[in-house]
C-alpha cells in the first residue's frame, strides 16, 4: 500500500510472468469502489476501472488460495520441514518454515485428481504481530491428470513484502 487517507486506499501491484512485468496503481476508496486504475502509464477511471482492479488484484486471490491450502502442503505423508528462520519480507520479520517433498518425484492424490510433483519448495510463515499464517513462497513443478486429461504447469508465488496496518 502506497498510502491510506480517511476515504481512500492507493496500492501498487508489480506483476511478474517470465520475464515480463506489469505495474497498476488502483485507487480504492474504503468501500471497496474503484476510482482509478494507473495501467502501464495510462489512467482508466469509472466502470473500466472497475473492471480493471479485478485483474490487477488477481495475485491477492492467488494467495488466498494458497493460503488456504497449507495444510495439503505440508501434509507428512508426502512433505517434510526443513527448518524455521525469521526473514524479512519487506520490512516485516516473518517466522518462516520451509517444506521438502520426501520425494521427488512425488505423487499426491486429493479430490480425484492425481498430481506428480517434480519440483517442490514451499514456505509459510506467520508475520510478528499477527496470527495468521500465510504462504511466503511456493514452487510447483509438475503434471495434473483430472477425468483422463494430463496437463503439466510450473508455478511460483512469492511475497516480497508485507506491511503491517
Amino acid at each position: 500500500m502506497v498510502y491510506a487517507s480517511s476515504t481512500t486506499y492507493k496500492v501498487t501491484i508489480t506483476s511478474v510472468e517470465g520475464a515480463q512485468s506489469t505495474t497498476e496503481t488502483v485507487w480504492v476508496l474504503k468501500d471497496g469502489t474503484a476510482i482509478a486504475v494507473d495501467y502501464s502509464g495510462e489512467n482508466f477511471t469509472g466502470s473500466l476501472a472497475q473492471e480493471l482492479i479485478v485483474g490487477a488484484f488477481s495475485g491477492f486471490t492467488l494467495q488466498i488460495e494458497a493460503d488456504s491450502q497449507i495444510g495439503l502442503y505440508t501434509q507428512t505423508s508426502y512433505f517434510h520441514s526443513t527448518g524455521t528462520s525469521t526473514v524479512s519480507i519487506g520490512p516485516t520479520q516473518v517466522v518462516v518454515t520451509t517444506y521438502a517433498a520426501n520425494n521427488l518425484p512425488e505423487t499426491v492424490i486429493s479430490c480425484g485428481s492425481t498430481t506428480t510433483l517434480t519440483a517442490y519448495s514451499f514456505s509459510v510463515g506467520t508475520p510478528q504481530g499477527t496470527s495468521t499464517p500465510l504462504v511466503a513462497y511456493e514452487h510447483f513443478a509438475g503434471s495434473d491428470v483430472v477425468n483422463g486429461q494430463t496437463e503439466t504447469f510450473n508455478q511460483v508465488l512469492q511475497v516480497t513484502s508485507i506491511t503491517l496496518a
